[in-house]
């Protein structure tokens, strides 16, 4: 396979990676994929239409789409008016992600107790029953909560540079 064949091929991998884990559009995704993978300084308007064969307006809506989730930039170059798009620098979108899973296992977490609560007083039966389980799951959760906020932190202190 050619160079470019490769290319192709782990755009469309990435772009269905990014579709699923971050429940984006088709087009806003291989979009991503597509910034992340090229060797130039940024791709313009025309570039990004181009490159996925789609219309004016599909490619606007999954650019500013892509510009309000923080995940992709802009700038300009003097006396060019175009936009050249390219994967932010900010860092936010990684921590967003990130954070979003905590707030999912701090919610986890809190009905999982209320659950094993309510067994405890109303069904000690199954509350004995399930009590391994759930100080296994419990565990997971809350090793997962530690590297979260490590990774968090680690973002946040690049940012912060």
């Amino acid at each position: 396979m050619s160079r470019e064949e490769v290319k192709k091929q782990l755009i469309e991998d990435l772009g269905v990676h990014f579709e699923n884990m971050y429940q984006i559009p088709p087009l806003a995704a291989r979009l991503y994929a597509s910034l992340v993978l090229t060797e130039q300084d940024g791709l313009t308007f025309e570039d990004c239409q181009h490159r996925r064969g789609a219309s004016k307006s599909s490619t606007s809506s999954a650019l500013n789409l892509l510009l309000k989730m923080e995940t992709i930039s802009y700038f300009t170059k003097p006396g060019d008016r175009k936009r050249y798009f390219k994967v932010s620098e900010s860092g936010t979108f990684f921590l967003n992600k990130l954070q979003e899973r905590l707030k999912l296992f701090k919610d986890e977490k809190v009905i999982i107790n209320k659950i094993s609560g309510y067994h405890q007083s109303y069904n000690p039966e199954k509350f004995k029953k399930n009590k391994p389980k759930t100080d296994i799951y419990l565990h997971f959760v809350n090793e997962s909560e530690h590297l979260l906020n490590k990774s968090i932190d680690k973002l946040k202190s690049l940012n912060d540079k």
